[in-house]
């Protein structure tokens, strides 16, 4: 797309375009080029690789172009959660923008790497690539909100869940009908992760939560986190001491706060969760306790390679 828009660039000044012809230029430029044909001949795709991605090109032009600039422009995608008062947001004339992540859902690519009996389409990492790529082709802001629901959220459970978390959460997080997030970051520890402070004491069959986390894609949104915390924090070395959990949206101590107003990315809905006094019940770990390390590591390897369909879009 960049060296794309350099042709462009070039285009327009070495012959002096003018009038509807700039505009048309520099309209394809804010789209992210987002009108260019992708030639699917030389990239050594199957040819049920290339329909998956015919079809997410035309899905993404049809339902979510017409407002890719409008949920920039806005910092709010409203196509995440369908309500009564969105009915009149419409994309082309006849359909809420609320539906499009149910309409991901329905098309299979919510859960394109989870196994089928949770709903899922049970195909690879290349396929799930290609999507994000055509989502951020349209829109970077949506195909982030796409890649932590199907990568960071999804993924994780079907990794490190046991069967009765799979079955408990997998479904309606594949369908579209519950939203997914991950919450590692806090204001004082990003890549490194091991220096969180979010604190989970053990109380009987509970963990009871205290800390905040920061720059949470879909934190607004979500019904499922998959939320990282320490439960030693004496451990040596510190990365021992981390444990993966399943927090639910409504859980008593936990709220999210404030919606980040970005420079970029606008539109993927990031905030700040807050725990406070939040009882996690011990069936919600995980993975293994003081474990979670792995579980995350795991998942941030394959974040990184689905991650890049975003750029390439």
């Amino acid at each position: 797309a960049a060296m794309a828009a350099a042709a462009i660039g070039r285009l327009a000044g070495g012959a002096g375009l003018r009038g509807a012809r700039r505009h048309q230029t520099l309209g394809l430029l804010r789209r992210g080029c987002a009108g260019l044909a992708v030639d699917d001949t030389v990239n050594g795709l199957s040819e049920e690789q290339r329909q998956l991605r015919q079809t997410m090109t035309k899905f993404c032009q049809e339902h979510l172009a017409p407002k890719a600039q409008q949920i920039d422009q806005e910092n709010e995608f409203k196509g995440m959660r369908a309500s009564i008062s969105l009915c009149a947001f419409k994309i082309d004339g006849s359909e809420s923008l609320s539906e499009f992540w149910k309409k991901l859902g329905e098309l299979g690519v919510l859960g394109i790497t989870a196994p089928v009996e949770y709903g899922g389409s049970a195909l690879g990492y290349l396929d799930h690539v290609l999507v994000m790529e055509e989502i951020s082709r349209v829109s970077a802001a949506v195909g982030l909100s796409y890649g932590a629901h199907s990568n960071l959220c999804i993924n994780q459970l079907v990794r490190n869940g046991n069967e009765a978390q799979k079955n408990k959460y997998l479904p309606k997080l594949i369908s579209g009908e519950h939203i997914g997030a991950l919450a590692m970051s806090e204001p004082n520890s990003g890549s490194d992760v091991v220096s969180m402070r979010l604190k989970a004491d053990k109380k009987g069959d509970y963990f009871v939560l205290n800390g905040n986390k920061f720059w949470i894609t879909n934190g607004p949104d979500a019904d499922v986190l998959i939320v990282y915390a320490k439960t030693d924090m004496n451990a040596v070395p510190a990365s021992r001491g981390i444990t993966a959990f399943i927090v639910e949206k409504g859980t008593p101590g936990f709220s999210a706060a404030q919606k980040l107003d970005k420079l970029g990315m606008r539109g993927s809905n990031t905030c700040e969760l807050i725990f406070e006094d939040c009882k996690i019940p011990a069936e919600n770990v995980l993975g293994t306790l003081s474990k979670g390390v792995y579980v995350l590591m795991s998942g941030l390897d394959l974040e990184r390679l689905v991650l890049s369909g975003g750029p390439l879009g």
